[in-house]
């Protein structure tokens, strides 16, 4: 009887690091694995286009703040990989993008240990 238990506790002991294992790698494959980037959906914004259009190609901003001056906005979009922003005028229309690497958990982790896209 008392072979049974440790048998079981053995069993236990490798099966909950490899289902760990699997989530880590299935977190992955959705991170890393996903079609266009925002990047690549941000190369499609351009100056004068409406803030409309910019939702549609981005979805709805993360941080939207109003100009000191109250006219124009900067909208921010941020994925794992890119943060993006987009600034408006008066008018509602592109002013500037501009997008620069996030501050995200990938790339202060795992981005430090296997190469990050560019």
């Amino acid at each position: 009887m008392a072979i049974m238990p440790l048998l079981t506790h053995r069993r236990l002991l490798i099966a909950v690091p490899l289902v760990v294992l699997l989530l880590l790698v299935a977190v992955a494959v959705f991170f890393l694995a996903r079609g266009g980037d925002l990047k690549s959906r941000a190369a499609q914004i351009s100056v004068g286009m409406a803030r409309e259009e910019v939702e549609e190609r981005l979805g709805p901003p993360v941080l939207v703040l109003n100009n000191s001056s109250g006219k124009g906005q900067l909208l921010s979009w941020v994925d794992q990989f890119w943060q993006v922003d987009v600034v408006t005028g008066p008018d509602d229309r592109v002013e500037s993008v501009g997008y620069m690497p996030s501050d995200s958990f990938y790339r202060r982790t795992v981005g430090r240990i296997i190469s990050l896209p560019k």
